[in-house]
């Protein structure tokens, strides 16, 4: 590997962990639910006019159906359930884990029959992968709290659903103006499960 590379895969690594880490210290402060409608709130402040802007959200409203699903899975759901689980696990285990998206991604093209770009490379990178991510967890769950885990489990699975949905339902459609209606779909601070701004807020207007 060159030092360009080594320096860009350290840059990858803090950037990556990060996050994890202050939505560990965040968590030991406020509940999960609070700490979602804050990122949401920030996001929404940040990309709604920036989407108002720049492109046209008549063609995502017509699509609301599949917009909902995709904030559910990839925003409303596994935010809470992240914030949950470092409540009682480490980041750096949340981060781990989180890092089995693209093997679940990979899973869920090869279940629904889009693999065909799937080649022996491909195989054997996700094979080691597994393997890696196997070897440093190294199987000890019993030191961790096992609701956790299957909580990011659950994340992890709705990250790569997540993608699937863009890809297939939300294709053409610009992802500035998809993230923006995405985020005021999160869970309110009394009802984590549910969407605060319910599905009508993402309905096209009559």
């Amino acid at each position: 590997m060159t030092q360009r590379g080594i320096v860009l895969f350290a840059l990858m690594s803090v950037i990556w962990g990060i996050p994890y880490l202050f939505i560990r210290i965040a968590v030991a402060e406020i509940s999960p639910a609070t700490l979602v409608f804050a990122r949401a709130v920030i996001g929404t402040v940040i990309l709604l006019p920036l989407a108002l802007a720049r492109v046209d959200l008549r063609p995502v409203l017509r699509r609301w159906r599949w917009l909902v699903a995709f904030a559910a899975v990839e925003i409303a759901v596994p935010w809470v359930l992240l914030g949950s689980a470092e409540q009682r696990i480490s980041s750096s285990l949340a981060g781990l884990l989180i890092a089995g998206v693209p093997l679940v991604g990979t899973a869920i093209a090869i279940a629904t029959g889009r693999s065909e770009r799937l080649g022996r490379p491909a195989l054997v990178g996700l094979l080691l992968g597994l393997v890696g991510v196997a070897a440093i967890v190294g199987g000890d769950f019993e030191a961790s709290d096992l609701g956790a885990i299957l909580a990011v489990g659950v994340v992890v699975v709705g990250y790569a659903v997540g993608p699937a949905i863009l890809s297939r339902r939300l294709d053409g459609l610009p992802s500035i103006a998809i993230m923006s209606l995405s985020l005021p779909c999160r869970p309110s601070s009394t009802h984590p499960s549910r969407c605060s701004s319910g599905p009508q807020s993402c309905r096209r207007p009559t």
